[in-house]
């Protein structure tokens, strides 16, 4: 699947807006805390240019377990650096038998991460690296398993679990806090990759296939089917993706980059399984193999493993196969011109134009040319403050920037884009004058110093700021580089590269200014203009080469091959169908997960009647800040605007400030203050709920005091009077929006489910959802600017008082003392306010179904229901039900039967619970399998065993025992009033459901139709939604 990563921005090498594709084995992720309860959803140093030839910085005073030029299990120690900037040590080993290069990071952190690399180089665009990723996993020589990688997510506690395809590399991580688990996710993952199954069957099913729409009538109609197939059409789907693939096709178009990756739908039909199985041969080699390991776990047991097992029973080949060449520069400029679906969510039609120029920059492996480049790309084009964003955003004759903006290192040479979305025909010459003239400007006057300081800052804080995912986000932003055989150690030095660039502008004023005139100006030919279109005939011509292409298929066939296709047909359901003896996997037991998670303590004091939580963390010496501020009061149209709000209160400026000063300040003393909507149903009954609005910033302790002046500056001092800047801001609102829906279709599906569900969800999915965009569309259309500054303005003045306000911060031991200090002043200066109400009444809705009809080849379906809140004794057994529900009847059903790409099921903490489709090219048969539940529970009730209820127990522990980072230690008491005393009883809970307990609520939930549901289809137009068996009536909205 496309997606942006994200854990990307926890390591401090700033990646650009753009990001090359990558498809992902699994859409979902243990990443979703900020979501809701626990997992609920709701230098001064000069670098070669070739970064292995450099030496190693060894830091010869710190005693170490290992040591350069011995040998640990069939592996030589090569280099051990320590990184003082991540408080890390590195160590690259390389195996003596195969070469293959073992980077191991030891850091004090619990969640560890290991992971496979393959630089894989495909030169069509069949999807070959992406299709063998998804059929490595589906059964290993020694775990025969039909699809290993699904069921071990239900036998692990994994923080993490996937397979991804990027442009050049095939790449299989995991992590996970318990060693247990680490090992066993060793053993299935090695062996997939080195000795996969690869079976026919399996490509049939991920792959793609010729089927009979009825299995049982060879006389029925073929059609093509496939997971990775319907996943790629599903993709393509979104335009922004499509204009993404398309730039990195045609910027880089003499090797493997011209290619799709992931596969295009309409070219997946030409690969065999025999090339697939060659490609694996080829690319699967462990002297084409990088490894990698993060964390506090013994190092030697994990090189014992991968040596005696694996890497010991090859020899070394020479991998320069797989080398790509840099790009040959061209001699003169390209233009390329690209048609797109026509968005029905977007833009009018006029208007949903894009366009971008691409410059090929520096090789990936000179670190610090990219880094200055990375840098200088981020001062070019962030904030108010950058000359891109002057001369091509405040003009507003466009949606913003697009998706494709940015640094991109992804590759084997950098290359930098600047685009604009939602902008009309005739001003795409205009976009043209207006980079000239930016690039040729910035030449001449050069920039604001404090803007470089500001960025610069912003990149510094990074490196203080910890993730709890930080191993994997080092993995993620240390693999293109890695590919490519640079100095992934060297890339680490964030500071010395920092101090290096200092030093550099120090002596050379104009340093930066040469550097736009060698890569920005028409010295450099390497540019690419990229323009797409929308052709309202793109899905119909679409449709076209997809049903030519299919009465090609069926007309080579003769009877032998079609009596194949029929016979395969039904061994591939009767494989589906099958019981599978999992007892040869690996599964993690109770007592490996007794213990629920160790959390500092939290303490709660009263400052000037403000409530305080306060949690003393390791922090890094950076203190954290939120502050949540009860809307529950303002009227309806004011909530309404509070989304809109948040986006443009820190970008208009303050009574002392214009927005380019006050910008510039707050990135230099800040991480930023940020806002954003916060919605809550009581999490004891789910009878009431309550609306905030939360602003949370942090700062390193030397810049506290600087961090609460600002805040409180912006609080009382904001100023809205520029109504051609907020024009400007509303409309680029509005477009960002509406961008990357089909992305996220299954959340916005679940979303406007539970909006038929409940008054609550109706206006959160007013708020956050379809619903939003069509909302602010309208409005906007009616609405003055300067009446809507004027409500603006309104809820400012109503909201930000101390009788409204609670507070959260997380500092170090040490340094809260002054932190408060701090705050005690910052909450004296906010004003006093009548307090607002604090709740309001949920009330249930009677059912209702709702099509949002969208110009897409494929739906994303949702069926939801009210059940219980957060607390109630039935809502862990309920969790766990829906883990039990995902795994054994909806990806075997939804996913491998009926080929979406993904399916399940899962309950919030709002007491909604939920079915859910991605990418999945039936609706109505989507429905009738959520529907069949209870039927399907019946027929599997006596196979309901201890160990497959424990499976499930184990899917929901994966979410609650998720790491938490510094900053956010507390979250779920600060806004769900959840202590972690009721956490660790929800938890032991979930551990204590019985096999009765989950019959009993089979029965209590699902065996009547729920009086209060929705159902929900986001996809193409349907003429059979009206055989609806409730008798109900859907209503279409296009």
């Amino acid at each position: 699947m496309l997606t942006r990563l994200q854990w990307l921005k926890a390591v401090p090498r700033p990646n650009s807006v753009l990001h090359s594709q990558i498809v992902r084995r699994n859409f979902k992720s243990n990443n979703n805390k900020a979501n809701g309860i626990r997992g609920v959803v709701n230098p001064k140093l000069e670098v070669a240019t070739q970064g292995i030839d450099r030496m190693p910085h060894i830091n010869t005073d710190r005693q170490y377990k290992y040591s350069e030029g011995k040998i640990y299990n069939g592996f030589q120690c090569e280099r051990i650096e320590y990184i003082p900037d991540f408080e890390l040590t590195s160590c690259t080993l390389r195996h003596l038998g195969t070469g293959t290069e073992f980077w191991y990071i030891d850091r004090k952190d619990t969640n560890n991460v290991f992971s496979i690399n393959f630089r894989t180089t495909p030169f069509d665009s069949t999807g070959m690296p992406h299709i063998l990723e998804h059929l490595s996993l589906c059964g290993s020589k020694n775990f025969p398993v039909r699809d290993p990688f699904f069921k071990m997510l239900n036998r692990s506690v994994a923080t993490f679990m996937n397979a991804l395809t990027g442009p050049d590399y095939t790449l299989y991580p995991f992590s996970t806090m318990n060693e247990v688990d680490f090992r066993n996710l060793q053993k299935i993952y090695l062996d997939a990759v080195f000795r996969p199954n690869l079976a026919y069957l399996d490509f049939l099913q991920e792959g793609w296939r010729l089927e009979h729409t009825d299995l049982q009538n060879r006389d029925s109609e073929l059609i093509i089917k496939g997971v990775v197939y319907n996943e790629m059409k599903g993709a393509f789907s979104e335009n922004s993706q499509v204009f993404i693939q398309n730039l990195l096709n045609n910027m880089l178009p003499s090797h493997t980059y011209g290619f799709c990756s992931g596969g295009n739908p309409l070219e997946i039909p030409k690969l065999s399984h025999k090339d697939l199985v060659e490609f694996h041969d080829k690319y699967y080699h462990p002297s084409n193999a990088r490894i990698f390991c993060y964390g506090s776990f013994d190092l030697e047991k994990t090189l014992k493993f991968v040596d005696e097992e694996y890497l010991s029973h090859h020899e070394r080949i020479d991998n320069s196969y797989s080398r790509i060449p840099p790009q040959e520069r061209w001699k003169q400029p390209r233009n390329v011109h690209i048609p797109s679906r026509l968005d029905r969510m977007g833009a009018s039609f006029d208007r949903q134009n894009q366009i971008a120029i691409g410059l090929l920059m520096s090789d990936i492996t000179d670190i610090q040319e990219s880094f200055e480049l990375n840098v200088l790309s981020e001062v070019m084009v962030r904030g108010p403050n950058s000359a891109f964003y002057k001369n091509l955003i405040e003009p507003n004759f466009s949606g913003g920037y697009n998706q494709t903006t940015g640094f991109s290192a992804d590759c084997k040479d950098t290359y930098f884009v600047v685009g604009l979305q939602d902008l009309k025909v005739e001003d795409f010459k205009k976009f043209n004058e207006l980079f000239e003239q930016t690039v040729q400007t910035t030449i001449k006057e050069g920039f604001e110093p404090q803007h470089i300081k500001s960025v610069l800052h912003n990149l510094e804080l990074s490196l203080k700021h910890q993730s709890p995912h930080f191993g994997n986000a080092l993995l993620f932003n240390s693999t293109s580089l890695w590919n490519h055989e640079g100095d992934v150690v060297a890339n680490l030095r964030v500071s010395e590269m920092i101090a290096t660039l200092r030093q550099r502008l120090k002596e050379n004023k104009n340093y930066l200014q040469e550097k736009v005139e060698k890569y920005f100006s028409s010295n450099n030919t390497h540019r690419l203009t990229l323009t797409m279109s929308p052709d309202e005939m793109y899905e119909e011509n679409f449709k076209q080469a997809e049903a030519e292409m299919l009465k090609q298929k069926i007309s080579a066939l003769d009877s032998k091959k079609l009596d194949e296709i029929y016979q395969n047909g039904l061994k591939l359901e009767a494989s589906q169908k099958s019981i599978v003896n999992t007892d040869v996997l690996p599964c993690l037991s109770l007592t490996d997960v007794k213990e629920p998670p160790k959390l500092p303590q939290i303490t709660m004091e009263t400052v000037q009647n403000v409530p305080t939580q306060l949690c003393k963390v390791p922090t890094n010496e950076i203190t954290y800040l939120k502050c949540l501020f009860n809307i529950t009061g303002l009227t309806r149209e004011e909530i309404m605007l509070v989304p809109l709000f948040c986006n443009v209160i820190n970008d208009m400026g303050t009574n002392s400030r214009d927005f380019r000063e006050f910008d510039k300040l707050v990135l230099s003393k800040t991480a930023g203050i940020d806002f954003k909507l916060n919605f809550v149903e009581n999490v004891k009954d789910a009878k009431t709920y309550r609306l905030g609005l939360m602003m949370t910033t942090h700062a390193l302790d030397k810049n506290v005091s600087d961090m609460f002046c600002l805040s409180e500056e912006l609080l009382l001092n904001f100023k809205l009077e520029d109504t051609d800047r907020l024009q400007m801001l509303i409309e680029n609102y509005i477009s960002n929006i509406s961008v990357g829906i089909t992305s996220s279709g299954h959340l916005y599906a679940m979303l406007s489910a539970a909006g038929l569900v409940t008054d609550a969800g109706q206006l959160k999915s007013l708020l956050s959802g379809l619903d939003h965009i069509g909302f602010m569309k309208k409005y906007v259309q009616e609405t003055s600017t300067g009446d809507i500054r004027d409500r603006l303005k309104s809820i400012g003045s109503k909201v930000f008082s101390k009788n409204n306000m609670r507070a959260a911060i997380n500092s170090s031991a040490a340094y809260q003392s002054t932190a408060l200090e701090h705050y005690t002043r910052f909450v004296n200066s906010l004003p006093s306010h009548e307090e607002m109400k604090t709740d309001i009444d949920i009330n249930l809705l009677q059912p209702g179904l709702q099509h949002y009809l969208m110009n897409i080849p494929v739906n994303y379906c949702s069926k939801t229901f009210f059940a219980v809140p957060y607390l109630h004794e039935d809502h862990p057994v309920l969790r766990v039900l829906a883990k039990l529900i995902s795994a054994k009847y909806l990806l075997p059903v939804v996913r491998e039967q009926n080929g979406a790409y993904g399916a399940g099921a899962k309950i919030g903490s709002d007491g909604i619970f939920s079915f859910f489709s991605y990418r999945d090219p039936h609706s109505i048969k989507t429905l009738r399998a959520f529907d069949n539940t209870y039927e399907w529970l019946q027929a599997e009730n006596e196979k309901l065993d201890q160990q497959t209820l424990f499976e499930s127990k184990l899917g929901v522990l994966q979410q609650l025992d998720s790491p938490t980072a510094p900053g956010n230690i507390g979250i779920d008491n600060f806004l769900y009033g959840v202590s972690h005393e009721m956490f660790v009883k929800y938890r032991s809970r979930v551990l204590s459901v019985t096999v009765d307990e989950l019959r009993s609520v089979i029965d209590k939930y699902f065996k009547e139709e729920p009086k209060h549901f929705g159902k929900v289809i986001l996809g193409p137009a349907n003429d059979k939604l009206d055989n609806e068996k409730s008798g109900l009536k859907w209503n279409v909205i296009s």
